[in-house]
């Protein structure tokens, strides 16, 4: 049989070989060639008519040609940060537009805003007009980049990758935030992921991004209610989290109960945007309101460290950035880059935010480990508790159950354990226990588990044991503790232990009924040792 397998390798080792040698000649043979192929796209399905009168509170701006004319190479114009509508670029006879919402209608060597290429006769005084839909609610101007088509779609390259890069880097924190959240259940970072959410996408439609490869949203209308909505999210959760994650409830109780405010605050900003009143857009209401949010967090984080909350420290590295271009951009120093510093800066946020509740789910998590294990385990003798084994017994003989495997409880009694507390005192009664813990569970494999049970009992599983092991290492664990005397304050301390083993019958039920059946098969033999004479083991009743 081997010799036949043995010639089936073979065979198909030299199969594989000439496969091989084919596939070279042949590829030696071919000479290589450039790889052509003609990729045809269709017709954008609306038709744009760029001569439409403008109009009348629609955004236009003249660009004059130099002093000495239009120079003989051509001229892009890239048109940014317009309100969803029709964008149309002018000189002469030569009209392009594009929809700054929609990114199938613009001119395909700009991603970043709406752009076109110009080719007007050297010399040629005749301005360039660029018309934009209005700012209306949101009150921000458009910005116009105009001059030699090389540098500008440099630019353009730039300004698109850093609006994909920054609303990647926010989609990612915002997975990490939504794992964190659904694994530690936690307020704040479920309020952190949709204060991210809404940040992505306000930033996305600010941007422009948001129409890449075709409109994220239905319409131009709720592309600018989510404009002017989102900011309220993030408001209110950017205060929550701060709030919260800096546990001023601890330190600051007063700021604590202000954790809703950012959500009231943003509500009423909103309705005022959205009624509206004299002067309220989104640009003049929110950048303002944002520097006041941000400022507000920092000095939380600032005072909350300053009191011992590291999470204090987390939150002023996440907002001083954010600080710093809000103040910027309020002195127009970034004018010509609002979406790309704005994107960069709130990344950094949730960057650093991100990772700080990462790190605060591992501690809270290493925490709860180490109250787990506090809870499940007898500070005494540093074995696995009552607690513990009631937990683990019921799973164990499910499995040995569904395996058809047996399985073993060993019930310990130490003989007259009364006495020597009473006549020696509970410190040598202590050292007794620790010794004998000591003892029982050096003896034991590594599936084995030893507990104690309480006062001066212990509880072995004994996993795959039958009523013939389980008999042989009670008795091997009985000869460990009678025959060495335990070394006590008061000098050495002859000690002996009753034990009583049971195991698992075929008809026994499954989990938690299972283990108090065990349980009180393994004591009643327990006892049947102490009434024998102790310092002995019993097995199973024959009965």
């Amino acid at each position: 049989m081997m010799r036949g397998w043995r010639a089936i390798a073979v065979a198909m080792l030299l199969v594989l070989a000439w496969a091989l040698a084919a596939g070279s000649a042949v590829a030696q043979a071919a000479a290589p060639g450039p790889s052509v192929e003609r990729l045809q796209g269709k017709p954008f399905y609306i038709n744009l008519n760029c001569r439409r009168p403008p109009p009348p509170d629609a955004q236009v701006v003249r660009i004059d040609p130099p002093a000495e004319g239009w120079p003989a190479w051509s001229q892009s114009v890239l048109v940014l940060e317009t309100p969803p509508g029709l964008v149309t670029i002018e000189r002469g006879r030569q009209a392009r537009c594009g929809l700054s919402f929609d990114t199938r209608s613009s001119d395909t060597r700009f991603r970043s805003g709406v752009g076109t290429t110009l080719a007007p006769a050297p010399g040629s005084r005749e301005p360039i007009i660029v018309t934009a839909p209005s700012t209306g609610g949101f009150g921000w101007p458009m910005t116009v980049r105009y001059g030699d088509p090389a540098p500008l779609q440099r630019e353009d390259t730039l300004r698109f990758a850093i609006r994909v890069g920054g609303v990647a880097i926010l989609v990612a924190m915002l997975l990490s935030s939504l794992l964190i959240a659904a694994n530690a259940r936690d307020r704040v970072a479920a309020l952190f992921a949709l204060s991210t959410a809404s940040f992505s996408l306000w930033a996305a439609l600010r941007s422009g991004l948001a129409a890449w490869p075709r409109p994220w949203l239905p319409s131009p209308e709720l592309a600018q209610l989510a404009i002017e909505v989102l900011p309220a999210v993030v408001a209110g959760g950017t205060w929550y989290v701060a709030v919260a994650y800096t546990r001023c409830d601890r330190v600051l109780p007063a700021i604590h109960r202000t954790r809703h405010w950012g959500f009231l605050l943003g509500a009423l900003l909103t309705a005022w945007i959205l009624l509206p009143l004299p002067g309220s857009t989104v640009f003049d209401v929110w950048r303002p309101a944002s520097l006041a949010i941000f400022a507000a967090a920092g000095a939380i984080g600032a005072m909350t460290w300053a009191r011992g909350q590291a999470g204090g420290k987390a939150l002023l590295v996440a907002v001083t950035p954010v600080l710093v271009v809000h103040a910027m951009l309020m002195v127009q120093m970034l004018a010509a880059w609002i979406p790309e510093s704005l994107l960069l800066s709130q990344a950094w946020y949730t960057v650093a935010m991100t990772i700080a509740m990462s790190l605060r789910m591992g501690a809270l998590r290493r925490q709860r480990d180490r109250l787990q294990v506090l809870a499940e385990r007898d500070p005494l003798t540093n074995l696995p508790n009552r607690r513990a084994m009631a937990a683990t017994l019921p799973r164990r003989i499910d499995e040995a159950k569904a395996q058809g495997r047996s399985i073993a409880v060993v019930f310990v009694d130490i003989d007259r354990f009364k006495s020597i507390n009473d006549s020696l005192g509970h410190a040598v009664g202590d050292e007794v226990l620790t010794e004998v813990a000591r003892r029982l569970s050096s003896m034991l494999r590594g599936g084995d588990l030893a507990s104690r049970h309480g006062g001066e009992e212990f509880v072995l599983m004994l996993a795959g044991a039958s009523a013939v092991k389980a008999m042989g290492l009670g008795e091997r664990l009985r000869r460990a503790i009678a025959d060495s005397p335990v070394d006590t304050r008061h000098g050495p301390l002859a000690v002996t232990a009753s034990f009583g083993v049971g195991v698992l019958q075929p008809d026994d039920p499954g989990g938690t009924a299972g283990a108090a059946a065990l349980l009180a098969r393994a004591d009643a033999a327990m006892y049947r040792a102490k009434q024998a004479g102790r310092n002995r083991v019993a097995g199973p009743d024959p009965a």
